[in-house]
């Protein structure tokens, strides 16, 4: 059986960490399994195609209302680690959040036990770093994790809590010489864990194109987040002093970022309107098409006000893949990747005339862009392929991972049938607790994290329910899949002029989101548990060729008209109100009382009817089968 390796992230996927996508998808290629944690969703929808070649599925936190129930649950179980976080409050402060940090641990610990994680990686010397150390004490699952730039050397916050995520770590990652010899300066006690190893490339992406019609007016491009270190102040400086001295070119920065409107300014006051442009992020497809486009790649990296800077930026190796010449500064650990006057030309940080002559060389001289461009391309075949860079770091997983068997779950009679929940917790669903307990053993998807805790004697379901991550997750597989967004509204016509636009929309985005999910789960059929779960549970139904089933809470939520032609779709279920349940053949058995659904733990429990229970289990068997 494969190793299964965990990665942890503060924050994924985010747009410029292309090279966290990629080290992932070459390991993949290698027969490791993942399992992909993330502690917050991204910031934005926008994807990049290659994130659909990802096996693995990324796993997010659950709302902070959902961490404090299983924190409340992992004291009484005994397995909170206090001890630890009143260590990290007293040494670091409450500005660190140990709590917090604490309870994303539990969440992940509990996640990478049950999947059998033998080792977990950690990308950035941050909060998800912080999160590690929890995770470690809670599961004994050891980690590892790559220290990049500003994380190790600002973000972190402690030079004393860097030391002991590298103390704790079964090796350090740093991604260049240079930093390296930064990161043993300050933790001088691990010097003999912390490796180097480049961010990686997937050179199949990134192709040496010809070069551009001499027709055409040479394209200088940039790439990076907007903001200070990345030097797209001197660029457009730069740019400026070629416009002075009569030189034909135009200049593209991708990217977003704070200093988006200062730049505009720049570009503006520069008269550089129509010759410098900023399209804004744009994806990584496009990206590299956009590399293999221009006649220059530039990054004036700097450093900024606040010490902050680029070691080793990435995109300057994706356009050397690309053989394109680079124009750059000595900073950091570019000299490591780009050799001034072979594959590129570097001037000092922050030199804008140095910047200018450096430019107005390359766009000069065609042959000489040729020849950068093509040492540039040898240089990364040679030492940035993603494919060599992560079979290094899987060396240093498997000597420091220690084997685990997933845990085996409770018995799995419904393992294909999947309950769909709209709300959790839902006062207005009095018997949902009751059910879910009863039927323990049976997927659960939650949609929605509801306001109020749960009620007395349902806490422990929080361990067994799945939560769905927020929106902006959602809408991302919205937007990448267009084909099959436009098919589902499609389907919007044939419901009643009743159904509202927005809840359609809403449970459009669920379903196509869990789509991939039910197959890859195996699932057969979906029991949705509400009349809005019905409505998802409709749309599932034609993209995953299941079978569903509903519970109809009284009043429904949607409209009769609506639910009538929904349930017309299911194989059977339960329907409090008599008149909805008219016309259907029986396929629709009464929903019990209230009253016996309330009290449900405790003395009162001789009010459940098991008997109605068993039978009701017996039938969602019968329909997942």
């Amino acid at each position: 059986m494969p190793m299964r390796l965990g990665y942890l992230y503060s924050r994924y996927p985010v747009i410029s960490q292309t090279f966290c996508d990629a080290e992932m998808l070459a390991l993949e290629r290698r027969g490791v399994d993942l399992e992909i944690g993330s502690i917050n969703p991204p910031f934005v929808s926008l994807r990049h195609g290659h994130r659909a070649n990802l096996r693995a599925e990324v796993h997010y936190a659950p709302s902070p209302r959902v961490g404090r129930t299983m924190a409340q649950l992992a004291r009484r179980d005994g397995i909170w680690p206090a001890a630890l976080v009143a260590e990290h409050e007293a040494r670091y402060g409450p500005a660190f959040k140990a709590e917090r940090r604490a309870r994303n641990g539990l969440f992940f610990a509990e996640q990478f036990v049950r999947s059998g994680v033998a080792h977990f990686h950690v990308h950035f010397a941050s909060h998800a770093t912080h999160t590690a150390l929890f995770i470690k004490e809670i599961s004994k699952i050891g980690f590892s994790f790559t220290a990049h730039a500003q994380d190790f050397m600002l973000d972190v916050g402690s030079d004393e809590l860097l030391r002991e995520m590298c103390r704790e770590a079964a090796f350090v990652v740093t991604v260049s010489d240079y930093s390296r010899e930064l990161l043993v300066h300050k933790c001088p006690d691990a010097a003999g864990k912390i490796y180097r190893i480049y961010n990686g490339i997937d050179l199949r992406k990134f192709q040496p194109g010809p070069p551009r019609s001499p027709a055409l007016r040479p394209r200088i491009l940039s790439i990076g987040r907007l903001i200070e270190f990345k030097g797209f102040r001197e660029l457009i400086a730069a740019c400026a002093e070629l416009k002075k001295r009569g030189i034909q070119f135009e200049c593209e920065i991708i990217g977003d970022g704070p200093l988006l409107g200062a730049l505009q300014n720049a570009i503006a006051t520069a008269g550089l309107d129509g010759i410098v442009r900023l399209p804004g992020a744009l994806p990584q497809e496009e990206v590299v098409c956009r590399l293999a486009d221009c006649d220059v790649f530039a990054l004036a990296c700097i450093v900024d006000r606040e010490g902050a800077s680029d070691i080793l930026p990435t995109v300057i190796l994706e356009a050397m893949a690309s053989a394109r010449p680079i124009v750059s500064t000595r900073l950091a650990a570019v000299p490591e990747i780009v050799r001034d006057g072979e594959s590129g030309l570097l001037v000092a940080p922050g030199d804008v005339e140095g910047l200018a002559n450096a430019l107005e060389s390359l766009l000069r001289d065609p042959q000489l862009r040729t020849r950068l461009g093509a040492a540039g391309r040898h240089n990364v075949e040679e030492r940035f392929d993603v494919d060599k860079t992560a079979a290094q770091l899987l060396e240093l997983v498997e000597a420091a991972a220690v084997p685990r068997d997933p845990l085996q779950g409770p018995s799995r009679h419904l393992q294909h049938c999947l309950h769909l929940v709209w709300e959790w917790p839902n006062p207005k669903l009095p018997g949902l607790d009751r059910e879910l307990m009863a039927l323990a053993g049976a997927p659960v998807q939650v949609w929605r994290s509801g306001s109020i805790a749960p009620a007395k004697g349902s806490e422990r379901l929080v361990q067994t329910l799945e939560f769905l991550p927020d929106a902006i997750v959602i809408e991302a597989e919205w937007d990448a899949n267009r084909s099959g967004a436009r098919e589902i509204e499609s389907w919007r016509r044939e419901l009643p002029p009743e159904c509202s636009t927005a809840d359609y929309l809403e449970a459009a985005r669920v379903a196509l989101y869990l789509a991939p999910k039910l197959a890859r789960a195996g699932i057969r059929h979906i029991h949705a548990t509400d009349s809005r779960a019905l409505l998802c549970a409709w749309i599932l139904q034609r993209l995953a060729k299941i079978t569903i089933s509903a519970t109809i809470e009284s009043p429904p939520a949607l409209a009769s008209d609506v639910v009538a032609r929904l349930l017309a779709s299911c194989t059977g279920g339960r329907v409090s109100d008599p008149k909805i349940r008219t016309g259907f053949n029986g396929r629709f058995i009464a929903e019990p009382k209230p009253s016996l659904w309330r009290r449900p733990f405790g003395a009162s429990e001789a009010h459940i009817n098991e008997q109605f229970l068993q039978q009701w289990r017996n039938q969602l068997e019968t329909w997942s089968r």
